[in-house]
């Protein structure tokens, strides 16, 4: 009853509000999911990789990096969901940036056996970068 109520409040449906929600009763099998990958320069992502028969969903995800050359101001994206989701996200010219982001409810993939993928476009010169992601498969 309490899920209940709490997926009313924040304006989701209860099915959507038991995503990852572990020893739910009729749900399936819920396996936790990560990723986590590093790069300097270019883009880096963290992919939840889809699986047969079964629906990734997200939940949250970090992204750092530490200074480079320039400041920039970045497009962190989400795909592989029904909409893509866009956070803007500033790497720094000095020091380190972190956008930390835990989902209210986690996120399904558009369709079953679909990998979903957060990614940090290049940020200034020699930026070094790091994007983590999880979730589950049910």
């Amino acid at each position: 009853m309490r899920l209940l109520l709490i997926a009313l409040f924040l304006g989701v449906s209860p099915a959507a509000a038991q995503q990852c929600t572990f020893g739910q009763a009729g749900g399936g099998q819920v396996t936790f999911v990560q990723a986590s990958s590093t790069g300097a320069g270019g883009a880096v992502t963290a992919t939840l990789a889809g699986a047969t028969n079964k629906v990734t969903s997200i939940c949250g995800f970090v992204v750092t990096s530490g200074g480079g050359a320039t400041a920039a101001t970045l497009p962190v994206t989400v795909s592989g969901i029904g909409t893509t989701m866009t956070f803007e996200y500033v790497d720094p010219s000095t020091g380190q940036g972190v956008m930390g982001v835990a989902l209210p409810t986690c996120i399904p993939a558009s369709a079953a056996n679909t990998s979903i993928v957060v990614t940090k476009p290049a940020g200034g010169t020699g930026t070094a970068s790091a994007v983590s992601a999880w979730g589950c498969q049910q």
